[in-house]
């Protein structure tokens, strides 16, 4: 719709032009009837009312739609991942015989390889910026490698900090870079941690160009991740036994159709659930858990992808398990806490920023531990104001949270705090006692209703492609009142006072 400056005048004075502010393929039937109801000086037939699709309908044009989309975008991407597991385990067959084989360096040149195939076939051009990101980082690393080793962790990561930065406001268009930003989160995070366990001695000689480009492009997490260590990396290539097994199969069909649910859940089910006419905070609600659930798509696919290519198993009593676990989505939609929340969102990602980021900034005290850690985490996900200033609302208002219930244990001996207490704790009030069960009930509405509040602005809206802007978030939670803020401030002061 287009508003000009008189539109507002136009409304008052009879609406004699109000079809003209419509465009034609906004115009429905209900409309058409409600507009021209006021345009007569009637009363109008009351507030539109949404009625759900049928379950054809719904089958029909979104589900089939949707699966399709989803074959079409990840088809190369699995068949990839499926090859290069492949590729890995001839080179297995072969050293166990004895044989020559496929030699190293061409397994990870072949992971390299069909990594930047996949990239091309989902961003095109663009995958450029990921190619010099990874090719300047390597060379800055074999400079740095001679005498300025202990400093390869903070150089590389400022480096790699100042190239993103560059890219975002100056380089690459924001449509292009919004599209890729994923990939290189990704990408930043495997060089950093590379760079910070190079420095330290736990990688003791710097990979070859063949084992970095591998690691920095392996097909099974270059899209969707999830980051795995250049260790955890190097052993699924080089482990002698770990055949194609029925085991390694489950995997990897479970977590593809958990990925399809919950991506057909979030774009088809949500709306049809909670239709348009519900209260805001039922609406909010609504368009938080639908972006959450393509969250769960992008996690279970990732772990799909990993599993396929070979990575994201351990071994137990000399059986090999795949235990590969992105996300719990079941600790995110009835968490006990938001610090519950915040470790099973992305387990990758939260062990990543723990290791390399918290315990690092821990010896400047928790709270600036804490707020260096979500700093981390929102320059990894691109400057942008929403994704900022979520992250660190978050972040904050789970440390008001954490020390509230910390406290709040102590002085009644009871099992209240973020996180779950350990079986024969000492506390006189246990989980399953009626004043715990409430207060624990308390909190975990309070953290649904931050989740609902801090996931609102994730939607589908234009300004989707190219990231979300100031306004857009401002006016989304001034449309909630700041309700969660003004609880999580509250909770922080109880804190102070208590």
């Amino acid at each position: 719709m287009d508003y000009g400056e008189d539109y507002f005048d136009d409304m008052d004075e009879g609406g004699e032009n109000m079809f003209d502010y419509f465009d034609e393929d906004e115009m429905t039937p209900e409309m058409a009837e409600w507009l021209e109801n006021y345009r007569q000086g009637q009363q109008a037939p009351g507030p539109l009312e949404y009625d759900r699709i049928s379950a054809s309908e719904m089958l029909e044009n979104c589900i089939v739609p949707t699966s399709l989309q989803m074959v079409q975008g990840l088809f190369s991407v699995l068949v990839m991942s499926f090859i290069f597991r492949i590729v890995a385990q001839l080179r297995r067959a072969s050293a166990k015989e004895g044989e020559g084989g496929v030699p190293e360096w061409m397994v990870h040149f072949a992971s390299s390889v069909f990594g930047v195939m996949v990239l091309h076939t989902l961003f095109r051009l663009a995958l450029i910026y990921l190619v010099v990101c990874c090719a300047l980082t390597y060379l800055f690393l074999v400079l740095l490698a001679p005498g300025g080793r202990r400093m390869s962790g903070p150089a590389t990561t400022a480096l790699i900090a100042a190239y993103a930065v560059f890219c975002e406001l100056w380089l690459v268009e924001p449509t292009t870079w919004h599209q890729i930003r994923g990939a290189q989160m990704v990408l930043s995070m495997k060089i950093i941690s590379l760079a910070f366990d190079f420095g330290s001695g736990a990688i003791i000689d710097l990979p070859n160009i063949f084992d970095f480009m591998g690691y920095s492009f392996h097909v099974g997490t270059v899209i969707f991740g999830p980051w795995v260590s250049y260790e955890d990396y190097h052993k699924s290539l080089m482990a002698e036994k770990l055949p194609l097994s029925f085991g390694w199969l489950l995997k990897c069909v479970s977590s593809c159709l958990l990925s399809v649910v919950c991506l057909l859940y979030s774009t088809c089910f949500t709306h049809w659930i909670i239709l348009d006419h519900a209260s805001k905070w039922l609406l909010a609600y609504r368009d938080a858990q639908s972006f959450r659930f393509s969250h769960y798509f992008v996690s279970f696919m990732s772990e799909t992808t990993a599993v396929l290519s070979g990575i994201g198993w351990s071994e137990e009593d000399g059986n090999v398990q795949w235990t590969l676990s992105v996300s719990k989505p079941h600790n995110i939609e009835l968490p006990r806490s938001l610090v519950e929340v915040v470790t099973n969102w992305n387990l990758p990602m939260h062990y990543w920023l723990k290791t390399y980021v918290f315990k690092a900034a821990r010896r400047y005290g928790t709270f600036a531990a804490v707020l260096c850690t979500y700093a981390a985490s929102s320059l990894l996900h691109g400057l942008n104001f929403q994704l900022a200033s979520v992250l660190f609302s978050l972040g904050f208002y789970s440390y008001a949270e954490f020390v509230l219930r910390e406290k709040l244990s102590r002085i009644f001996s009871a099992c209240i705090q973020a996180k779950r207490c350990k079986e024969g704790c000492k506390h006189s009030y246990t989980p399953y006692h009626p004043c715990t069960i409430v207060a624990n009930t308390t909190f975990f509405l309070l953290s649904v209703l931050h989740l609902a509040y801090l996931g609102l602005m994730f939607d589908s809206s234009s300004q989707e492609e190219q990231g979300y802007t100031m306004e857009h978030t401002l006016s989304k939670w001034y449309h909630l009142d700041f309700l969660s803020h003004k609880i999580a401030f509250g909770t922080f002061v109880l804190h102070l006072l208590i």
